[in-house]
């Protein structure tokens, strides 16, 4: 091993690429009624939470602690993004259940 590298710590991307493979992991081994759960949880999410206000309902702090989001929802600017790929792997998951 070259003795300049480094081990450089796991940057929040990494964080968030772990978090997609483990939700991807967690989706293909759930029943149909664990899917249809997790995508009404998203959706609320789409519908209720403003990634740019300050304060947030209850129920979107429940929902985002429960999905293990919050940490990943500290970037306004990057919330919308997570949330419309999760959006997307759990739609597909559920279309490949129901056929």
């Amino acid at each position: 091993m070259n003795s300049l590298q480094k081990n450089k710590p796991a940057s929040s991307s990494d964080g968030l690429e772990i978090y997609f493979n483990q939700f991807e992991q967690d989706l293909s081994r759930a029943k149909l009624s664990e899917v249809e759960i997790t995508f009404k949880k998203l959706k609320f999410l789409g519908l209720n939470y403003d990634p740019f206000a300050n304060t947030h309902s209850d129920e979107c702090h429940q929902v985002l602690e429960n999905l293990g989001l919050t940490i990943h929802f500290q970037n306004p600017y990057l919330a919308t993004n997570i949330l419309l790929r999760l959006l997307d792997k759990t739609e597909e998951r559920l279309n490949n259940l129901k056929q």
